[in-house]
């Protein structure tokens, strides 16, 4: 008996052996099937994600450039004002020194002018001096 004993613990454990191995090949394909999910959704997710960030990063940088547009608008506008005011400016500045110079130029003449007529008067009165002074002496 010893020897049937034997064979039907063997068959037994043999059939033991077998469930457990159908088990773990049951749970390997289990874990295979929830890993394999796991890594779809996982996938799907960083997937999702990155097109969301393309679509962000895409409005922030179309953003951005539509600031940028309108910086560069007001600034081509504030540099044309200064230019038109800084070329008033200049306008003024020349009128100014046109004017500085024609009055200048009178008062150049004037002062000529008046010396000439000082000089002339100058000139006359000695002369008559020294008619005067001629004739004393020839009388």
């Amino acid at each position: 008996m010893d020897g049937v004993k034997q064979q039907i613990r063997a068959r037994q454990f043999e059939a033991l052996e077998n469930k457990h191995q159908f088990e773990v090949k049951k749970l390997k394909r289990e874990m295979k099937s929830d890993i394999d999910k796991l890594s779809s959704h996982s996938r799907e997710s960083v997937t999702r994600i990155k097109k969301d960030y393309d679509k962000h990063l895409l409005t922030e940088k179309t953003q951005l450039e539509v600031k940028l547009i309108g910086v560069r608008r007001k600034n081509d506008n504030i540099l044309e004002n200064e230019n038109k005011r800084f070329e008033q400016m200049i306008g003024d500045l020349k009128s100014d020194h046109k004017s500085m110079m024609v009055e200048l130029q009178i008062s150049q003449d004037n002062e000529v002018q008046k010396r000439q007529t000082e000089h002339t008067e100058y000139l006359e009165n000695e002369q008559q001096k020294f008619d005067t002074a001629k004739a004393h002496l020839e009388a």
